[in-house]
């Protein structure tokens, strides 16, 4: 009887330890990382977050930076996005009409 409870304990501390590795690593990944693109296409997946695309389809979607389509953030298509490597500052540019120069339009810090 103490036999499938020992599984069954092991089976969910292995799951618990999985799933907080994985996080930990693309974290670390996303910190690393630098982002310097112009926002082509915005979908959002079936939990509300934002996935965006750059001019060449490649796809991002954060995990230390969340944007939810219901939050009034305003991120648009032509917004340029910036995250240097190592930095925890996540910066989103808006093209100025007039000057036809991209300002800084929203900070982010990370989650």
């Amino acid at each position: 009887m103490k036999k499938p409870i020992y599984f069954l304990i092991a089976f969910f501390l292995f799951l618990f330890l999985f799933i907080f590795i994985n996080a930990y690593l693309k974290k670390k990944e996303e910190y690393n990382n630098k982002y310097d693109f112009i926002v082509t296409k915005i979908k959002s997946d079936s939990k509300g977050y934002l996935i965006f695309s750059d001019i060449n389809n490649n796809t991002y979607s954060f995990v230390s930076y969340k944007f939810i389509k219901w939050d009034n953030l305003g991120i648009i298509v032509g917004d340029k996005i910036f995250k240097d490597s190592c930095s925890n500052v996540f910066l989103i540019y808006r093209k100025n009409q007039e000057t036809e120069k991209y300002e800084l339009f929203f900070k982010k810090e990370e989650n």
